[in-house]
């Protein structure tokens, strides 16, 4: 085969990172472009068991059966077992994130169809460097900013240190011919952006820097093996037996290792991690030492992290248990658990009230101040608002509201042995109203 450089850069990065051993199995993810189709000479060449997988998505109609139509022929000419896997991508999106999709469902089949071999897909120092940039504009850390790694798992890019100039000479110097996805030659896409408008500019004042973002991403790695260490060994000091954390070793390591703890604790938690940015992390960080005991953080995909005193938990928002009731004295100034100020008194006899959307007053003669609490809402709690209406379950209240499922449970429900007497952001139950006698004020503020 002409042009080894090629083949050399490919054998030099397989050997530096250990990717496969001589004579393995390795599955080619192979779409037909330029890239895949060197990865697959390549591969062959070396002399590895090379398999290919292509996936139609159907996204581009004739074009992709094109694509189809020459992986098949190509590795029949080559004699390279392929399967083909026909997936309608944007009936799967139902319109929304179809690249997303499309990547997902794309690793999903590969990993079907390697039946536990490696899979080598063909990503190159190019699109290393686009992915540097994609995560630099989005204010991605450290680990965005490394870029593609040479191996993740039984995934392994080969020509990861290999130039787009490279592969080009190479398939030209061998009369290989290949196909162009349409999609690619398209602004519409932050990716082709890049490409066609940042990257020839980054070139122009340095020619090698696809090679400087690939040492920039061996760099960021080391340091983010390093750090990860140190956060596991504070993650595993801070693990308690019930699925909550200590917060005392986070607030003893320093800042870099605080976060990348933390990350890791919303992962372990089930959190999807890909809309988890940095800012939630400072959130999260500032919970930890807050001087309040009960501090609460709504987190991105439906999850939350709450703190009781030295401990904290990021869970599912729905399976966050409702906080117990706390027995209310009159004056009151305190901090129930679900995370609310609430605040009592007695008003004086000629003392103006004014009203607000969680401040209520209430007639003393109407409460049982020996049975008066703070807690979360009860399965039959009912309120009537309204002379007109009758009584409704808070339930449907709340749905009326459009309070969402997730939140219910930190509401503070203001009650006593007879029932509901006030509720946060719903309203105080009529019959509590003040008449002629003492009047107690009640206060509810987030805190």
């Amino acid at each position: 085969m002409r042009n080894n450089g090629l083949v050399r850069t490919a054998a030099e990065t397989i050997r530096r990172y250990d990717m496969l051993r001589p004579g393995e199995t390795v599955l080619a993810a192979l779409s037909g472009g330029a890239d895949s189709v060197s990865l697959l000479l390549v591969l062959q060449s070396l002399g590895y068991e090379v398999r290919a997988f292509h996936l139609n998505h159907c996204l581009r109609g004739a074009e992709s059966d094109r694509d189809e139509a020459f992986c098949r022929a190509l590795c029949a000419k080559r004699g390279i077992s392929l399967t083909v896997v026909r997936v309608d991508i944007a009936a799967l999106s139902q319109g929304k994130a179809v690249e997303e999709t499309a990547r997902r469902e794309r690793y999903a089949q590969l990993e079907k169809a390697a039946d536990g071999c490696k899979i080598a897909t063909a990503h190159t120092a190019d699109d290393n460097l686009e992915t540097v940039l994609f995560h630099l504009v989005r204010g991605s850390g450290a680990r965005g900013l490394a870029g593609i790694p040479p191996v993740r798992g039984n995934i392994i890019r080969p020509l990861l240190n290999a130039e787009r100039r490279e592969i080009e000479a190479f398939l030209r110097e061998n009369g290989q011919d290949y196909v162009t996805d349409s999609s690619n030659l398209s602004d519409d896409y932050t990716r082709n952006r890049l490409r066609h408008s940042v990257l020839p500019v980054l070139r122009e004042i340095n020619p090698a820097a696809a090679q400087s973002a690939l040492r920039l991403g061996q760099q960021l790695r080391q340091d983010e093996d390093a750090l990860g260490a140190l956060a596991a060994d504070c993650l595993h000091t801070a693990a308690q037996p019930d699925g909550s954390y200590d917060t005392r070793p986070f607030l003893l390591c320093r800042e870099a290792v605080r976060g990348r703890a933390l990350r890791k604790a919303a992962e372990n938690a089930g959190m999807p991690l890909r809309d988890l940015a940095q800012t939630h992390i400072e959130a999260l960080g500032r919970l930890l030492e807050s001087a309040d005991p009960s501090a609460q953080l709504d987190l991105p995909h439906g999850f939350a992290a709450r703190r009781q005193h030295e401990r904290f938990r990021i869970e599912k928002r729905e399976s966050l248990p409702a906080a117990e009731a706390m027995a209310l004295a009159v004056p009151f100034d305190g901090v129930w658990a679900g995370g609310n100020r609430v605040k009592l008194r007695k008003l004086e006899k000629s003392e103006v009230f004014y009203k607000t959307v969680n401040t209520f007053c209430a007639d003393c003669g109407t409460i049982d101040f020996a049975s008066l609490c703070v807690r979360a809402r009860q399965t039959g709690d009912r309120l009537r608002l309204t002379e007109k209406g009758g009584s409704r379950t808070l339930k449907k209240l709340m749905i009326d509201r459009k309070i969402p499922a997730a939140e219910r449970n930190g509401l503070a429900v203001i009650a006593d042995k007879n029932g509901v007497i006030a509720v946060q952001n719903i309203g105080m139950d009529l019959s509590r109203a003040p008449k002629n006698g003492e009047r107690l004020e009640i206060k509810i503020e987030r805190n």
